[in-house]
């Protein structure tokens, strides 16, 4: 895999995280809710990939895991975005050099 796919499945990594949360968050308050948990692994090769699991059991759903859960996500994000950042950096060079 290159750098460019493996910061591609990071980030889709990160917003199913976040999705997962907001949707725990939205379902707050509704008796009976299983929350969905996130695993996320790595990929041979590199990348990752990360599902949605719903809880076996009702339980409620803590604010502050939902707030880690975000700011996790967010910051994968952020760190994804910095190595697409390098790759159409390191591109440029590398055509500028071959030119």
């Amino acid at each position: 895999m290159d750098a460019l796919s493996i910061a591609t499945s990071g980030i889709q990594s990160a917003q199913r995280r976040l999705a997962g949360s907001a949707h725990n968050v939205a379902n707050l308050t509704t008796p009976g809710f299983r929350p969905l948990r996130t695993l996320q692994s790595s990929q041979a090769g590199g990348g990752s990939t990360a599902i949605l699991r719903q809880t076996d059991e009702p339980e409620p759903v803590q604010l502050s895991h939902e707030a880690l859960e975000q700011t996790r996500a967010r910051m994968q994000a952020q760190a994804m975005l910095g190595v697409v950042h390098v790759v159409d950096s390191t591109r440029g060079c590398l055509i500028d050099i071959l030119a």
